[in-house]
Formats: structure tokens, sequence, C-alpha cells
């Protein structure tokens, strides 16, 4: 019989013998129940972590091994880096105006210089120890493959830096953000081994890739050092400005993992975004979003938002992810068309978060797909904003937040479906769209004829009659 630490015998030894006192009316719904107690005082098999728990928890070990290298005594990891070396000569780049050159020095060198989770401007993690690209190249790293370089840019807190002796020097990476998660996660690997098992960082079959490789290289402590004393190589980038960096960043990042429209759209107006969420916006990112990890529905995604701000300033509601990346790129136009509209956004989206998406919330709190309308984008939060800064362009923003005020009576008024949301779910299908342009302009053009007072209510299905009718705006 199986005997565990707690006292409890085997669940399996039990049924084999049946209960200790015999019950001829015991049947096997009984034992099932009492297998089921006896595995629950015994506390159960553990339960493997999800994919996202696994990968937050491989994410925290990451972010913070620098400072664990540095507390376990690694030598290569206690020095603080000194002031970068290039070798050779330097290039400039007429499109930046910027300069360019080469680096080597150790991997423990490396990883300080650089964090993970300070590098927004990438594109989000992948699952490596899992992908089959990813996964092979570690394996490589650990039995000494040379890497290529990466391309990092040194900056300033306050923007670009003219000198490498800066002292106030913060790097970016460029392209190389999945390397140094590879490095990193190798790192672990020859320190850590199996006990990454054990504490759910990574699945068993993980392991059993990397094993053989990571069992050559001696005992941990020594095996971690050498790795940490391994050259690493990469270009630096300085002496550019953030519109720069943002081109190298599109320009670099669009090989064998393509970035989607979403992510260069965000890396573009990171400035933007960042600024709204300064002011309480509530906005999600993909960069930085873990394998597994799903955007919550009551945060704007940050490309929509993106695009949102511009269909405010063009009172269109077409405005698109590709369109905006291509004018971003050929324009070199880094945050607004003009600055000046940056205090009218940041009105109107507080107004929309605050105001508008909140009464909805609060309306349809029974039906989430009615209740999230305005954080879900399209069509509904690019028809709306353009119809706003339709109102906002053809007459001024004291004519916008009145036609918001008549519009939140709306709420006030109406005790039951106060945006006549059955209609629109007709004006819909009279339009034969749930998505794409013609469901844009029906959202646009009911919301600018309520804003006029064109119409006393949200008359979805008249518009719609009038757009199938062939009648414009």
């Amino acid at each position: 019989m199986t005997n565990y630490q707690d006292g409890t015998e085997g669940a399996n030894e039990f049924i084999a013998r049946g209960a200790d006192t015999p019950d001829v009316g015991t049947d096997t719904g009984t034992l099932a129940r009492e297998l089921r107690t006896l595995r629950k005082r015994q506390g159960g098999r553990a339960k493997k972590p999800t994919r996202f728990e696994r990968s937050r928890k491989l994410h925290d070990a990451i972010v913070g091994l620098v400072q664990e290298l540095q507390s376990a005594g690694f030598a290569t990891a206690g020095s603080p880096p000194g002031p970068i070396a290039i070798v050779g000569p330097e290039i400039e780049d007429p499109k930046t105006a910027g300069k360019i050159g080469h680096v080597q020095e150790s991997l423990a060198v490396y990883i300080q210089r650089l964090s993970v989770d300070d590098n927004f401007f990438q594109r989000p993690p992948f699952d490596h120890v899992t992908d089959p690209i990813y996964r092979r190249l570690i394996r490589d790293f650990i039995d000494g493959a040379a890497m290529p370089e990466s391309k990092i840019a040194a900056l300033s807190w306050s923007g670009g830096v003219r000198s490498l002796a800066a002292p106030d020097l913060r790097f970016s990476i460029i392209d190389g953000l999945q390397r140094l998660y590879c490095f990193l996660i190798a790192i672990l690997l020859v320190w850590r081994r199996e006990q990454l098992v054990q504490d759910g960082l990574i699945p068993e079959e993980a392991w059993k890739f990397f094993a053989a490789s990571v069992n050559r290289l001696g005992d941990p402590p020594s095996a971690t050092e050498k790795l940490l004393e391994r050259v690493i190589r990469y270009e630096i980038f300085y002496a550019i400005s953030l519109a720069g960096l943002l081109h190298y960043m599109v320009t670099f990042n669009s090989s064998q993992r393509r970035m989607s429209l979403r992510v260069q759209l965000e890396i573009m107006k990171k400035p933007l975004i960042e600024h709204l969420k300064s002011e309480g916006i509530p906005i999600w990112e993909d960069l930085g979003r873990l394998p597994g990890e799903q955007r919550p529905k009551d945060k704007f995604l940050a490309s929509d938002i993106v695009l949102a701000t511009q269909a405010f300033i063009t009172n269109n509601a077409h405005v698109t992810k590709a369109f905006e990346t291509e004018r971003f790129l050929d324009e070199n136009q880094p945050y607004l068309d003009n600055i000046g509209d940056i205090s009218d956004i940041m009105r109107i989206l507080k107004r929309i978060s605050g105001e508008v998406h909140a009464k909805i919330a609060q309306s349809y709190d029974a039906n989430p797909n009615q209740r999230f309308l305005m954080t879900s984008g399209d069509p509904f939060l690019l028809g709306f904003v353009a119809a706003c800064g339709y109102v906002r362009n053809r007459s001024n923003m004291e004519i916008l937040d009145k036609a918001l005020d008549r519009l939140l009576g709306e709420f006030e008024r109406a005790e039951t479906d106060p945006l006549r949301f059955e209609d629109y779910q007709r004006a819909l299908d009279i339009i034969h769209a749930s998505r794409g342009k013609e469901a844009r302009r029906l959202v646009d053009d009911t919301f600018r004829r309520f804003f006029l007072g064109v119409t006393t209510d949200l008359d979805w299905v008249d518009t719609a009659s009038q757009i199938t009718g062939g009648v414009s705006h």
C-alpha cells in the first residue's frame, strides 16, 4: 500500500481493497465520491499552469534576472557597464542624420545595458520555449553559435543624444528584442535547469529539448559564468530623433516575423498614446502583450485610439491602419497633423471614455456586446468620433460639447435602450454590413444628424434608408 507524507493511503490501493467497513449497499457512485474526497485530502495532482500563467512567470524571472545574478555573486554580472567602445569607423545615415557604429561586449554587460521591460518600442514577445524557431535559436546559442548583430538605439530620457558619452544614456532595442529574450532564457536554462519546470516557468517538453545541450556545459555556476562571458555583437544608432528611431523600428522589423499594422501604428504614435494614457484614457497596447493575454474589454485598443484621433481631426470615419502607417513613413510625421489639435482630442476622448462609454456600460450592463460597443473600435468608435469631428470642424468645440450633453440626456430620458440598439441592428441588416465602410458611415451619419438637430433621436433606420437610396450627408 502506498503511504503519503500526511499519513493517507494511495487512492488506487483504497479501491483495490475496498472500504474498511464492509457495506453491502455501497455502489459505484459512493466509491467515486469517497475517491474524490480522498484526493482532496491528499491535495490532488498539481494543476499545470496555463500558457499565460507560465509566460507571466517566465517574463517576471527574465525582468529580474540581472539582479538575481548579481545577488548570487556572479562576478561578470556584478561589474557595471563602462563607456561604449565603437569597433571600426562609424557611418552616417542621410535619411535620419544619425550615426551608426559597431560594438562588441560581453553578454553580462549587454543584458545590463538593455531592459526587456522598458523596451516598449517592439513587438510583443512570443512563447519562445515552445516556438520551433526560437527554441532552436536558444539551443544553438547554448551550444556556442554566434548570433546576428542586434540594432540598438542610444537615447536620453528627453530624446536623442549627440554623443555616446552623454551622462543620461538609455538604450532602446530597434531590432533584437526576441534575441534578447532568447539570451536571457538561455541563461536561466543553464543556471536553474529543470527547476524551471518545477517552478512552472517552462513546460517539461521544453526542458527535454534543451537538456542535452545544457548538461554538456558542466555544473550550473561555472557554466553560467562562462555563458555571461560570451561576446555579443550589435550596431549602435545615435544622434537620431524619435522620428528617426521609429523609422528604423518599422524598417528593420518587417522580415521573418512581420509586425502587424496594429503594432506598427502603436510604435509610430507612442508619444500620442502615452500622452492620452497620462490623461486617464483607458488604453490597451499590443506591445508587450504576453502569449495568451487578452485585452480587457473596458479598454480602448491603442491602434483604434490612434485611428480615432485622425477620424476626429479629418472628420473621416474611413481612416485605416494601412493608410496611417504609410502616411507616417512618407511624411515623417511623428505626432499629429496640427499639434494644437491635441487639446481638443484630449477633451473629446476624455468625454467619450469617462461619460459616453460609462453611460453605455451602465445602461447595457447585461449585454456585453452592447456594453463594450464603444471600446470595440470599428465601426462604432470611428463613426462616432468622425461625427464629433464634423461638428467641431463645422462649428466649434462649444457646440460639440452641447451636442454631447444632448446625447447624454438621452440616457436620463429613456429608461431602456437609450441608443436604440434594436433599430441599430435593423439598420445594419438594411445596409448588409456589420463592420467596414458602410457600417462606419451608418454610425457617422446617424450621429451627425442627431448632433446637428436634423433628427430628435438616433434614427438609425432612416439613415440606413438614405444610404441604400444613394443619399449622401
